[in-house]
């Protein structure tokens, strides 16, 4: 496939969004839910946000439960669920400068 690099008036946060899928990053904003190992103290599930503040839904917990316990982890703290005892650690993007501002608003 070919790809243009003639301006298509996609430029800012949509043309820097394609760019990182054409560059192999499929969730360039952090936001899909990554499944790892339950994580303790020593080595928590890194979180990034471009906000003060994340809320996470902890399933990790036992495989009959049938709810979600949600988080909400302020920046630079380490968060821990109730049940399961997963550990969370939510930390600043590290693009801050990706956060797109409509110029007309």
């Amino acid at each position: 496939a070919v790809v243009s690099t003639q301006s298509t008036g996609t430029e800012g946060k949509l043309g820097w969004e394609y760019r990182q899928v054409l560059a192999g990053n499929p969730d360039p904003w952090c936001v899909e839910g990554n499944f790892y190992p339950r994580a303790d103290h020593t080595r928590p599930h890194i979180l990034y946000t471009m906000e003060d503040y994340r809320v996470v839904g902890c399933v990790d917990c036992m495989d009959d439960q049938h709810y979600i316990n949600y988080l909400l982890i302020n920046v630079n703290e380490m968060g821990r669920c109730k049940d399961c005892g997963s550990c969370y650690v939510c930390l600043p993007h590290p693009e801050p400068d990706l956060i797109w501002v409509d110029p007309h608003h």
